[in-house]
């Protein structure tokens, strides 16, 4: 089982391919995609269908999972989360792949059998272990909607 997932964010998208045979599951790919500068919203759609069509095509996934963005209130946050997450259904769709949406309150370690309270950032480094470089709060955000898929 290949899971991907993506989480959106103001100026780049992660996104990290996890192998669901192993326990815990092993990160095949993980990257950080900076958006281009400058770009009218129609040719920045047109971008983001092309980078998400190739990572899904070069890892022909069995499922996907996203982070959902819920506090957007600027144009650019449109443009660069809401708008690049209804692709990326999309494609799903026309791919037939199954796609999964995580909220931030979503992403917890409840799921680990922790509290929620238990920092889910923290607790995951020592089992999954740690991925530089960007391996930061977004990175771990697409590692865990794609590990949820596999729960």
């Amino acid at each position: 089982m290949k899971v991907i997932g993506f989480n959106f964010t103001k100026n780049d998208f992660r996104y990290c391919v996890l192998n669901g045979t192993t326990n815990p599951p092993t990160i095949i790919e993980k990257n950080k995609i900076v958006y281009p500068n400058n770009m009218e919203t129609a040719d920045l759609m047109e971008w983001f269908e092309t980078q998400l069509s190739l990572i899904i095509d070069k890892h022909q996934p069995n499922q996907i999972a996203h982070k959902i963005s819920l506090n957007v209130t600027t144009l650019d946050q449109i443009r660069n989360s809401c708008y690049p997450q209804g692709i990326l259904n999309l494609l799903s769709k026309k791919k037939n792949i199954p796609i999964n949406s995580y909220s931030s309150s979503a992403i917890n370690a409840t799921k680990f059998g922790q509290t929620k309270k238990t920092d889910v950032y923290a607790h995951i480094d020592p089992i999954i272990g740690t991925h530089p470089p960007y391996w930061d709060k977004s990175t771990k955000d697409a590692v865990l909607v794609a590990w949820f898929n596999l729960m």
